[in-house]
């Protein structure tokens, strides 16, 4: 297990490091609210629930569906787990579609004392559930391991390539974070912290455990608390994904940069564009190339799309 927690840095005023009373005396969770927001994730539930019925967890635990606005069966094939998963609760986040409506939801009608987060496209290990519990005394937040190979081809993973996780995200330069997909978190810090609902997808995650940290919390990483990951199929919506995800990188840079979040460098985002405008060509040569490179073109252009639209240079 993996602490991470920014000793000496101060709220300076910012709206994104709120004073908090920092970690507190920890012990076993007594019960684990399981939040898991939906929408429109007919395609995968069911995989997700039958992988949450099968927790070797053996204390109390209950699970919270939040409904953030599903127009397809999601909600009707969670009700049909009802037998399998007697505490599961549908939790309505219709009002607004945002994932970080749906956490605050979900947080607001949790009766647990230990919250664990995960996502409807993916597949929690049997484990999960169990390794963060255990890991909870020693963390005010736990983050997990992801594993790419079980639901994704190799067409899909060329696409978008990465190394195995040994500790806790990181990439920007400041505070290491964890995942909103894979993470669990005391009450009290979700209550005392709460989700920025300004960021409506992309860094809402990063978001959140920066303020944690700030506010004094540690947080830590559990590898033993794994989901399967699952890439998404087509292109396009794997370029939508990543144009989403570049768009919030200067919200979070405009939050997080009087703290010392550092701006990304210009000259690296030069050359990123310059390799793009040199392969282009690469699109032609198969859908792994196309992929990879369709990625990198929609992260970047979200970015610049972003820092118009946060009015912050974050390239």
């Amino acid at each position: 297990m993996v602490t991470a927690r920014r000793q000496g840095i101060g709220c300076h005023g910012s709206r994104a490091a709120e004073p908090g009373t920092g970690p507190r005396p920890r012990t076993r969770p007594t019960l684990i609210s399981v939040i898991l927001p939906v929408f429109n994730g007919a395609a995968h539930i069911d995989a997700q629930l039958a992988a949450l019925a099968a927790q070797d967890y053996a204390d109390r635990w209950e699970l919270l569906i939040v409904d953030n606005g599903c127009t397809d069966d999601s909600i009707a094939i969670a009700r049909r787990w009802t037998d399998r998963l007697p505490q599961l609760i549908i939790i309505d986040a219709r009002a607004h579609k945002s994932i970080n409506h749906a956490r605050t939801a979900g947080v607001a009608a949790a009766d647990g004392d230990f919250l664990a987060f995960c996502d409807a496209d993916d597949v929690v290990s049997p484990q999960w559930l169990s390794s963060l519990s255990e890991a909870a005394p020693d963390a005010d937040l736990v983050g997990g391991r992801v594993e790419v190979e079980a639901l994704n081809d190799l067409e899909q993973r060329a696409w978008q390539p990465s190394a195995p996780l040994t500790g806790l995200n990181s990439g920007y330069g400041f505070l290491p974070y964890v995942s909103g997909g894979n993470c669990g978190m005391w009450a009290d810090v979700a209550h005392e912290v709460g989700w920025d609902q300004s960021f409506g997808f992309g860094a809402s995650d990063i978001e959140f455990a920066w303020r944690a940290q700030l506010s004094g919390f540690r947080a830590v990483f559990e590898p033993r608390a794994v989901i399967r990951l699952r890439y998404r199929k087509r292109m396009l919506a794997m370029a939508r994904q990543y144009f989403r995800y570049g768009v919030s990188e200067p919200h979070l840079f405009r939050e997080f940069r009087g703290l010392g979040m550092p701006r990304r460098d210009v000259r690296e985002a030069l050359q990123t564009w310059a390799w793009l405008l040199r392969y282009v060509s690469h699109t032609l040569r198969g859908r792994d190339a196309r992929g990879y490179w369709l990625r990198v073109a929609a992260s970047n252009t979200g970015r610049v799309c972003g820092s118009l639209r946060w009015r912050v240079l974050y390239l």
